[in-house]
């Protein structure tokens, strides 16, 4: 018998050892303790997708070019029970709620869903409180890691951030950068549960096409300058008694805005406390108005410009002129006579 014909009886036998031991095993593990297994699966088993998001981050960048965020995602952990597992309810209600305060009703009708292994009833809790939960032990009652949407800015340039919030049964950017760069931020996926081993390859075709990869936004809003405006805007409410105010500072050499504010504000980490949900609305950017004076200097200036007129180019005013079949009155309906082009911008006059 030669060398070669030894080596392939050696090298067939390893295998067939091995196939004989992963046989045994897989015997004793669908076999002998497919109960046991099947029922530690049953409790350590599925939280939803959504939950686990990955979402790209929304930054302000400061005047030496430092990176602040505005909209990132923050980790923490759930409890989530299976009402099957669950014997003693109000044993259960009881241990947890020594920990951290829970909603006993609501709790009550979760574990009446007998059919349903994942319900949620707690959210956002920090380590040492989940740490707690899971070392009471408790049969059908699971903590897992959450994240979620968290503005550490919270109430600074919120009609310009957005924030992120269920459209019908989608997770997604509803006001503001969150909702007009949904497309660069999210990272979805269309499966309604993930478990252990779904989770290490729920994104997997993503990283093989390149496909709704999460991005960021670096907008070019200052933090400081976004505060500072804020606070004007305040101190003119608060003289003035004003409904709302809003402003914008812009760099006029390049179109970059440095702070956008519009008041009433919000708190973005607690956008579903608020009761009127026009606050949202950015009108600044969202909301459409009639040019009205603001359109006679720039009509000015484009006149300036082209060398039509000068600040003494004088016209008579009659009180109104006929443009097309309309006829524009000024303001208070009266003539001044010869007006300069100065005239119009100080009395705001239609007829110019």
């Amino acid at each position: 018998m030669n060398t070669v014909t030894t080596r392939i009886r050696i090298f067939s036998g390893f295998i067939l050892i091995m196939a004989l031991i992963l046989l045994a095993k897989l015997f004793f593990l669908q076999i002998l303790k497919g109960d046991a297994y099947g029922e530690r699966a049953d409790r350590q088993y599925v939280t939803p997708i959504e939950n686990m998001f990955n979402r790209g981050s929304i930054f302000f960048e400061t005047r030496k070019g430092e990176l602040v965020a505005a909209a990132t995602v923050k980790v923490g952990f759930k409890v989530a029970i299976n009402s099957k597992e669950i014997i003693d309810p109000e044993a259960v209600y009881g241990a947890i709620n020594a920990i951290t305060p829970l909603d006993k009703e609501d709790f009550m009708a979760k574990t009446l869903k007998k059919n349903d292994p994942y319900e949620e009833i707690l959210l956002r809790l920090n380590k040492e409180t989940a740490d707690q939960i899971a070392a009471l032990k408790l049969r059908g009652v699971s903590v897992f890691k959450e994240k979620w949407r968290f503005y550490p800015g919270e109430m600074l340039a919120s009609h310009s951030v957005g924030f992120v919030a269920y459209n019908g049964d989608k997770l997604e950017g509803r006001y503001g950068l969150e909702r007009s760069y949904n497309n660069v931020l999210e990272r979805e996926s269309d499966k309604l549960y993930i478990n252990f081993f779904a989770e290490m390859f729920a994104n997997l075709s993503n990283l093989i096409f390149e496909q709704n990869k999460a991005g960021d936004v670096v907008t070019s809003i200052e933090p400081s300058t976004q505060g500072f405006l804020e606070e004007a805007l305040k101190a003119i409410i608060g003289k003035w008694h004003s409904e709302y105010a809003g402003g914008i500072i812009i760099n006029p050499t390049n179109g970059e805005i440095y702070a956008l504010a519009h008041l009433p504000q919000f708190n973005l980490n607690e956008f579903s406390k608020v009761k009127n949900t026009s606050v949202f609305i950015n009108p600044l950017v969202e909301n459409v108005f009639e040019y009205g004076s603001i359109i006679k200097p720039l009509t000015l200036a484009a006149a300036l410009n082209e060398d039509l007129i000068t600040a003494e180019t004088k016209y008579e005013d009659k009180g109104s002129v006929i443009v097309g079949k309309e006829e524009i009155h000024n303001f208070d309906k009266k003539a001044r006579g010869m007006a300069s082009m100065q005239d119009v911008l100080n009395q705001s006059l239609n007829t110019g």
